[in-house]
């Protein structure tokens, strides 16, 4: 079964060339990771419409890179925003279990009229509280944090300094985890994770 990622898309310095880009960690967290063994990742291009790619697909996972076009506007911020606004929707729509990380955690809360600030010390490791006050130690590598949540997601982990760290929609299979699932410390909370998998399966 294939899960679709989303990538970060960057522009080579040396000379001019847009490029899609996957961290190898996705593939290291595919391919050794118990949770995922019965999937298998397949990098999104930015060229192809979501719509042909759909019906391979058993979910989606908006991957983390690039700030949104709102907080650092460029092409490629544009681009990837447009892109992504589109698997909202179609998940939506077509009941499509959907899973951000880190900016795409950021996406959708935007795309769901959430409120995300600035922040401070979100690019190291840190602890996040679970609401029923579990303590859990993350990786963290993002400029914003979302400090109010839209009517229809739910909050479901916090920063120490309350801003929110994951949430899931209140109807759909929608998740979002500002951590990074891929990286070093990255499953020492993977409830939500195993939630999200049980979703596809189900």
């Amino acid at each position: 079964m294939f899960i679709g990622i989303t990538q970060r898309l960057i522009l080579n310095e040396s000379y001019y060339e847009e490029r899609e880009a996957l961290a190898l960690d996705w593939g290291k967290l595919f391919a050794h990771s118990n949770l995922l063994k019965d999937f298998l990742p397949l990098p999104l291009s930015y060229e192809f419409p979501f719509n042909l790619y759909k019906k391979h697909l058993k979910a989606v996972i908006l991957s983390g890179g690039n700030d949104l076009n709102c907080y650092n506007p460029n092409a490629l911020s544009l681009k990837r925003d447009a892109y992504e606004n589109e698997i909202i929707k179609h998940c939506l729509r077509d009941e499509i279990p959907l899973l951000g990380i880190c900016r795409g955690a950021q996406i959708i809360a935007h795309f769901f009229n959430s409120t995300l600030i600035s922040c401070q010390n979100h690019t190291q490791e840190h602890h996040i509280i679970n609401t029923q006050g579990e303590t859990f130690k993350v990786n963290s590598f993002h400029n914003y944090a979302i400090e109010k949540l839209g009517k229809d997601l739910s909050p479901l982990f916090f920063a120490e300094d309350e801003t929110i760290e994951a949430f899931k929609h209140k109807n759909a299979k929608i998740y979002g985890l500002m951590w990074h699932i891929e990286r070093k410390e990255g499953l020492n909370e993977n409830t939500l994770l195993k939630e999200w998998l049980e979703s596809i399966r189900r």
